[in-house]
């Protein structure tokens, strides 16, 4: 009533609570990923009463807003197919600036990993604690460095998921940062980029931020859910911890292959 717009653009699905207070003004809900398609997957890997609650309430409000609103934007083909009962929806599919994310002039520090992911997101934590546990102590015997950048109050998230997530942090070879405000560097100095995720929706921006800077990537199938990427072309698909180790070592002890990915990475 104040503003009096021409349309509403409501950002993130928590937001189309506020769809029915716009009346007849043409809304345009932005789903980042499709929420129920994540706590889905959460409950497939860990499951939980919590869990299936969250699951049972996401479905009927998600699936609502997408019938109430007059057009819901996606991020992917794959989000698209799961929209139903939508009036319009539209594909725009996220990207990443080319002249700010280049690849760097120098070489990589040997053996270095990164791994990016605000700890206020849940599967950013189950991610960290499966590579921890299921992929590191090969690694860490082999003499890598693992850097992780965990976003604002890490701490504080940590404790807040205590009961579903515990991770063996701090420990030798680990690099723990929190909010770094231009991640540029740590892509600059890191000889892969790693994406060990096993719940994931939408589509993960720091995978498309890693090939912008020509950096070679090791991922599960959730780490590149919605982008249409050529395992073993684009990215090294791994599916266990071991096999995870493996490609990492394979990395670090073939210096053509990370050039092979960087090249043909999109």
């Amino acid at each position: 009533r104040r503003y009096c717009p021409a349309l509403v653009q409501l950002e993130f699905t928590q937001m189309a609570l506020y769809a029915p207070d716009c009346g007849a003004l043409p809304t345009i809900l932005v789903e980042h990923d499709v929420t129920l398609d994540l706590y889905a997957q959460l409950e497939r890997q860990n499951p939980s009463w919590e869990t299936r609650q969250q699951l049972a309430r996401w479905e009927t409000f998600e699936r609502r807003a997408w019938r109430e609103v007059s057009c819901v934007a996606a991020m992917s083909e794959q989000d698209r197919r799961m929209i139903e009962g939508a009036r319009a929806v539209e594909v725009l599919e996220n990207g990443v600036a080319l002249q700010p994310y280049r690849p760097p002039p120098r070489p990589p520090d040997p053996r270095r990993i990164l791994f990016i992911g605000s700890f206020a997101h849940l599967p950013n934590l189950m991610a960290l604690r499966f590579f921890l546990e299921q992929a590191w102590p090969a690694l860490r015997a082999a003499g890598a460095t693992l850097h992780v950048i965990a976003g604002a109050r890490p701490d504080h998230y940590r404790e807040l998921y205590r009961d579903r997530v515990t991770l063996d942090l701090p420990q030798p070879g680990v690099e723990l940062e929190a909010f770094v405000a231009d991640v540029r560097p740590a892509y600059e100095r890191a000889a892969a980029v790693i994406a060990p995720l096993l719940a994931s929706a939408g589509t993960n921006i720091k995978i498309l931020e890693a090939m912008a800077m020509g950096k070679a990537i090791v991922s599960t199938p959730a780490g590149v859910n919605g982008l249409e990427l050529e395992p073993g072309a684009d990215y090294l698909l791994a599916e266990s911890g071991p096999a995870f180790a493996a490609a990492l070592l394979e990395l670090f002890q073939n210096p053509s292959r990370p050039a092979e990915l960087e090249r043909h990475a999109p």
